[in-house]
């Protein structure tokens, strides 16, 4: 420091770095931040850093947000994308540049030791009924978990505070509302995939714009070589615009075209050609989300706009091996999904820093679990991890928080999931299915009037989804509106009259409202197109206990196998049939494995042991009795 410093600059030194090390996070700070704060002009800061470090302003600014860095690269489990944003640096190739020219070694290398240890506890793997499980323990999970969720709650309540008050999750304007029609691909069939990709990066890139209502490709999938015009579409859809496109491959390079069409009037209102080279999908995503955009006069915020800009990964190979990952992942097929997982190992082979491919993977896991292909405890432990390592990489990752949400609501930490959920609304409202999961697990809490907000957004953003509806006609029900299931019901009828999980979803319907010779009808219905639902045919003996024919009931009791994956059904039909001590008896054993009924504070089924003191307590044990989350 100079000898020209006298003790008032020293404190006035002091009060910059504070100020300096208070906006570590904020990339808008500036020197004139620091001339605004404490009165100074440019020259008399420019004087104050020069005598004192001997580096111009901007340099200093970055030199105290490089020290920080470094205690976090040592004392923290963050991914150096995470620490290059809590630093506020504007891109991990900056941070890595910028760290490696003060300090002589690179991030990666400064935390080399660290890093080893973790790969170490990755890649100590153990077989699993078909898949290897990659084992980490216990201990590094929370670490994880303690340092990147607090952290990424205050990120996010800071950086969403002003949205979540100008247009909440559940308000958008239906005038501005979307569905993105699968792209034609014109070219080589073998890569029919980049339409496909193309296709679902214009969709994730809309999805994250809060005043833009964006049907779920679920929904606007199944209009892909549909002969019906495009205001029918739109009107099934019940959306204003409908976006469509070609692509083809050139050589090396896309030619892409993209129509707007206003649905009710039939009428193109934007038409335009795109080229790119095949390595630049993502750049040509954000030129053709940005111009139909400003099409839709939607304007967009700084967060918006860094959401659009963000890059996931520039290998173009570790690219195609994602989207073809992502058509295996959605048949839902065991064989398709496990070549997905393939996919995505390979994509994350080429491009480590892949935060997609990572939540992808977690997809994977979570499905063959809650599909029944594998051990659900295995599945949920390999997608815990990969969706953690997503986020780590990308703290704005909404399909890892979703995931995230639905294990840890399947563990019972229900104020970590319905944080979680909310946080993966934050990044992305327009997920359906992060929508419809949260909807089920306010019910499950009896939060009936808040799981119908979410369960009638999730529908309007995906309308053909058989799964939602059938969701959203249990909120209905439990919820005492009647009229809206009736509504519900109706458009069912249309749409779902070969689906079992309609069929399913009213049948339980008539049981809340105690009409037992229809709720047997349409479970019947249900049966008979799917005989293999347990939870259908356990219905079905409720039912008929209900309606006073026991011995039906009783017959089906005789001959379900008495194990724990039954516990569920032997307490629901013993319910139907009066019995408590013995639906007590097959609870308390689910309790003392860990289990419980989903929806059992609302369902019909245990309606009967309500106001019994042994199942208030057992409410009690699984923090179900009184719980109080806080909903957006």
């Amino acid at each position: 420091m100079s000898e020209k410093f006298n003790n008032t600059e020293v404190v006035l030194l002091d009060k910059v770095n504070q100020l300096i090390d208070d906006n570590l996070g904020n990339e808008s700070f500036s020197s004139d931040t620091i001339c605004k704060e404490f009165g100074l002009s440019r020259s008399q800061l420019f004087r104050l850093i020069k005598e004192s470090s001997d580096l111009s302003i901007s340099l200093y600014i970055r030199q105290r947000k490089l020290q920080k860095a470094k205690e976090l690269l040592l004392n923290s489990e963050l991914k150096i994308s995470e620490i290059t944003y809590a630093v506020g640096i504007d891109s991990p190739q900056s941070f890595s540049k910028y760290f490696t020219e003060t300090y002589g070694v690179s991030p990666t290398e400064y935390r080399k030791n660290k890093d080893k240890l973790i790969v170490q506890n990755y890649n100590q793997n153990t077989d699993s009924e078909i898949i290897t499980e990659k084992r980490v323990s216990k201990k590094s999970f929370n670490k994880n978990w303690l340092w990147v969720i607090p952290i990424l709650l205050i990120l996010f309540s800071s950086i969403y505070f002003f949205q979540n008050n100008t247009t909440t999750n559940n308000q958008l304007n239906t005038d501005n509302s979307i569905a993105i029609l699968p792209f034609k691909n014109i070219g080589n069939i073998d890569n029919s995939f980049f339409a496909e990709g193309l296709m679902e990066q214009v969709h994730s890139s809309l999805t994250l714009l809060k005043k833009l209502k964006v049907i779920s490709k679920n929904s606007s999938s199944q209009f892909k070589d549909s002969p019906k015009t495009i205001p029918q579409i739109a009107n099934e859809l019940q959306v204003t615009y409908i976006l469509d496109g070609t692509i083809k491959q050139v050589g090396s390079k896309l030619l892409v075209s993209i129509e707007l069409v206003k649905a009710k009037e039939d009428r193109t209102i934007w038409i335009k050609s795109f080229e790119a080279e095949t390595n630049d999908v993502i750049g040509i995503t954000n030129k053709i989300t940005k111009e139909i955009v400003e099409v839709l006069h939607e304007q967009l915020s700084d967060i918006d706009t860094k959401q659009l800009n963000k890059i996931q990964t520039t290998n173009t190979e570790a690219y195609n091996e994602y989207l073809q990952g992502r058509q295996l992942l959605a048949t839902r097929t065991k064989e398709k999904m496990i070549a997905s997982l393939e996919k995505m190992d390979r994509a994350i082979a080429l491009d480590p820093s892949f935060a997609d491919a990572y939540a992808s993977k977690a997809s994977v896991y979570f499905f063959l679990g809650n599909l029944n292909y594998i051990n659900i405890d295995s599945s949920f432990r390999m997608a815990e991890q990969e969706a953690l390592e997503a986020i780590r990489i990308d703290v704005a990752n909404a399909e890892a928080y979703g995931l995230l949400a639905a294990i840890y609501q399947d563990q019972h930490k229900w104020e970590q999931a319905n944080t979680t959920f909310q946080i993966a609304l934050r990044c992305n409202p327009n997920n359906a299915q992060v929508n419809y999961w949260y909807s089920l697990m306010l019910r499950s809490f009896g939060m009936l009037d808040e799981a119908l907000e979410y369960s009638t957004k999730a529908l309007s953003l995906d309308p053909l989804s058989p799964v939602i509806l059938a969701g959203h006609i249990r909120n209905c029900s439990y919820s005492n509106k009647i009229a809206l299931a009736n509504e519900a019901i109706k458009k069912g009828e249309l749409l779902f009259n070969d689906s079992y999980l309609f069929y399913w979803s009213t049948g339980y319907h008539y049981l809340h409202i105690k009409d037992y010779p229809k709720a047997l009808s349409d479970l019947t219905k249900a049966q008979k197109l799917n005989p293999t639902v347990k939870g259908v045919n356990a219905a079905i003996a409720y039912t008929q206990a209900c309606m006073g024919q026991d011995a039906a009931a009783k017959t089906y009791l005789a001959n379900l196998p008495n194990m724990p994956e039954n516990y569920t059904y032997f307490a629901m039909v013993y319910a139907g049939l009066k019995d408590k001590e013995n639906s007590f008896k097959y609870l308390e054993q689910m309790a003392t494995l860990k289990q419980i009924p989903l929806d059992i504070k609302v369902s019909p089924f245990f309606r009967y042991l309500d106001g019994d003191k042994r199942f208030n307590e057992l409410l009690k044990r699984f923090g179900l009795l009184d719980v109080k989350v806080e909903v957006e």
